[in-house]
């Protein structure tokens, strides 16, 4: 049957690979939308499991979206003042208070954004990930610890000169930490004092990372550390909760575009098998008139609309690896707090579900040509000329 299918799917090669090219690029979307939702959730939580942190204290305001912009690095119209830091690690359920002052430092000469972070000691024992590459700490004022992909960026190495023009200042590139997968790796740290008198915001704070002694305490701990002036509470179980929903929004809509394309390709399919149906009119008499019963009609039609759809889903695939990295690269900027690392296109639980949808797809379709052919009368079939 394979054989006779194949057979009849090329005898007009143009017709099945227009249908074969719309099934593809359907299934490639859908491939690469389903790829990156999953990927996209695994990489949300890993990336904010890995905090090391269940609380964040940021300026008033939309808190998800101000501790989406600190926990990037970016920096925010409002801060903190410092004496909620000192609040926060007066709290009893707090175990670490690690400040932060982060600014993007927009360099138009060279088509990007520098994103930099002033960080004290805590932040070594917040951030668990952090690992020196090469080079240590940074221990005085002007010196600057590059992630890896900033330190490839700016082709410095511990030791090195780094001047900020925009700023006028002049650093020592005192270490280098090792490529994390995170924003950390495309940041500038600096000591706190350092970044808080870079951009005139002396004793002031874009948020506070908090971990706790007790996660059971997250309730109290969260209603206490809420009554600090100009400050509000954030918790990462909130923030996964937020953004997960926000894309939950995002992903419904583009799911939709997605079944859409998918429902136009089992249109093309339904047209296709038609027509050969209609072009196989005698054929499929003669097969009747030996004896071929109306179930192997039917079979047989059934399959070449099942055959023609999985070569299509396949196409997909492999198209999908291909487009994989500009499709994420598109839809990537209208995700909140994207992962850093990249999402493959195509997991193995993307491809089960491509496949079973597309399966139902193409036998749908090839349904009806597949029951006109069957209903065919031997006799009439061989009068048509």
């Amino acid at each position: 049957m394979l054989a006779l299918a194949l057979k009849n799917l090329t005898r007009r090669p143009l017709r099945s690979l227009l249908t074969l090219s719309g099934l593809a690029s359907a299934v490639a979307f859908l491939v690469c939308l389903l790829a990156f939702s999953e990927s996209y959730r695994a990489g949300l939580r890993r990336e904010l499991d890995g905090m090391g942190m269940q609380l964040m204290l940021v300026p008033l305001g939309c808190p998800f979206d101000a501790a989406a912009q600190v926990i990037k690095g970016h920096g925010l119209e409002t801060s903190l003042p410092e004496s909620a830091l000192l609040q926060a690690r007066h709290d009893p359920a707090v175990a670490l208070a690690s400040p932060l002052f982060a600014a993007a430092l927009p360099r138009p000469a060279l088509g990007r954004t520098d994103l930099w972070v002033g960080v004290d000691d805590t932040a070594r024992t917040m951030r668990a990930w952090w690992k020196l590459a090469s080079g240590h700490w940074p221990t005085k004022p002007e010196e600057v610890l590059l992630g890896a992909e900033a330190a490839i960026t700016e082709l410095r190495q511990p030791g090195d000169k780094f001047y900020s023009p925009e700023t006028g200042r002049t650093f020592t590139v005192c270490g280098v930490l090792t490529r994390s997968g995170t924003s950390d790796d495309s940041q500038f740290f600096v000591p706190l004092a350092t970044a808080q008198a870079m951009f005139g915001k002396p004793g002031r704070l874009t948020g506070i990372a908090l971990r706790l002694t007790d996660p059971a305490q997250l309730g109290a701990a969260s209603r206490r550390l809420q009554e600090i002036p100009g400050a509000q509470v954030v918790t990462l179980t909130e923030m996964i909760g937020t953004f997960l929903n926000l894309m939950g929004a995002a992903r419904a809509l583009m799911l939709g575009v997605a079944l859409v394309a998918v429902a136009i390709g089992s249109l093309s399919v339904f047209n296709t098998m038609l027509a050969a149906t209609l072009e196989r009119t005698r054929e499929l008499g003669v097969l009747r008139a030996l004896g071929v019963s109306r179930s192997g009609i039917f079979a047989l039609l059934a399959f070449e609309a099942l055959l023609l759809t999985l070569l299509g889903t396949l196409a997909g695939f492999l198209l999908a690896q291909l487009l994989g990295t500009g499709i994420e690269a598109l839809v990537r900027p209208f995700l909140p707090l994207a992962p850093s690392s990249p999402l493959p296109p195509l997991t193995v639980t993307t491809v089960a579900q491509c496949l079973a949808l597309m399966s139902t797809v193409g036998l749908v379709a090839g349904a009806f040509p597949a029951w006109r052919a069957c209903r065919i009368h031997p006799a009439e079939a061989l009068k048509i000329t």
